[in-house]
């Protein structure tokens, strides 16, 4: 059988030091502790290591053909330690988050930020993807977790946690007026020029079910794939958006405004995705953690 790190740690000292009690000492064991260690490795390998004489050991041609695989093998596993070490408080390693396009772009920035403040050292492969993806990339292993408007998936393999949570709106052009309001009402944007999400995307199928309950129905007069694009249409002044609060990176356009709508007031959701059979490293953690802090006091 191999040597265990002990006997090798052990072999190592003796040779370096060429004392038994200078080893036992720099150990903190016994000298026939380190005696011991010593022979189990040759009465193991059936190989004399040191010749013994009253006043020294000296290292045999065996024992030097040894020491120095012994010395790597010491290295890699001290190596080892400082690297889980490192892991474990957060000093190194990387973690992979599957993002959904539109909290990238108007959450996560601040919550980066944060965190690579604080652990530099650790890296993060960003994988903004689709909200309808957001589910795949996790549990096939593309991603340690993700982060987007998703609601429970109902699958039992994963785990999904509210993180926030805001109200649909209308985002408009500053103007002095529309940025004042508090509310607007669905009815009172029924005849605006409205700026929605495709058909087959779930914030249009939320406002269009929540509307169909009152007996409405909103027609938009523009029909877009991506938050983004409707976002610069509205910059533009092509028109009223209706996307949630949260969804508003203000920093990117800094003209527009989001004011809730009401009568029904409907909610959108940011949650956190993971596996439910995996736990997140130290890092990962970490992150959450900071998001969990970041986004509830943006949660309307």
């Amino acid at each position: 059988m191999p040597p265990s790190l002990r006997q090798l740690e052990a072999l190592v000292l003796v040779y370096r030091l060429g004392s038994i009690t200078k080893a036992a000492a720099e150990m903190r064991v016994t000298q026939s502790a380190i005696s011991l260690l010593i022979r189990q490795i040759e009465e193991n390998f059936q190989l004399k290591l040191f010749d013994r004489t009253t006043r020294a050991l000296h290292p045999t041609a065996a024992c030097r053909e040894a020491i120095m695989a012994a010395e790597r093998i010491l290295a890699g596993a001290q190596g080892l330690s400082r690297r889980m070490r490192d892991l474990a408080e957060i000093n190194a390693g990387r973690i992979s988050i599957a993002v959904s396009a539109g909290v990238a772009s108007a959450l996560l920035p601040r919550v980066f930020s944060t965190f690579r403040s604080r652990h530099p050292e650790v890296s993060i492969d960003l994988l903004d993807v689709a909200p309808d993806e957001l589910l795949a990339v996790v549990m096939d292993g593309r991603a340690e977790f993700g982060l987007g408007s998703v609601e429970d998936e109902g699958v039992p393999e994963a785990r999904v946690e509210t993180l926030m949570r805001s109200p649909l709106s209308a985002i408009g052009i500053k103007d002095g007026e529309f940025e004042q309001q508090r509310r607007l009402t669905w009815d009172g944007i029924m005849s605006a020029d409205v700026i929605m999400m495709r058909h087959g995307t779930r914030i249009r199928r939320q406002i269009d079910e929540a509307l169909a309950q009152t007996g409405r129905a909103l027609k938009p007069a523009w029909e877009v794939s991506l938050i983004t694009t409707a976002l610069a249409l509205t910059a533009e002044g092509a028109g009223i958006s209706i996307l949630p609060g949260h969804m508003l990176p203000k920093a990117q356009f800094p003209t527009l405004a989001a004011v809730p709508l009401s009568q029904p007031t409907i909610y959108r959701h940011v949650s956190l995705l993971s596996r439910a059979d995996f736990g997140l490293s130290p890092a990962a953690q970490r992150f959450v953690e900071i998001a969990k802090d970041l986004l509830s006091n943006k949660a309307g």
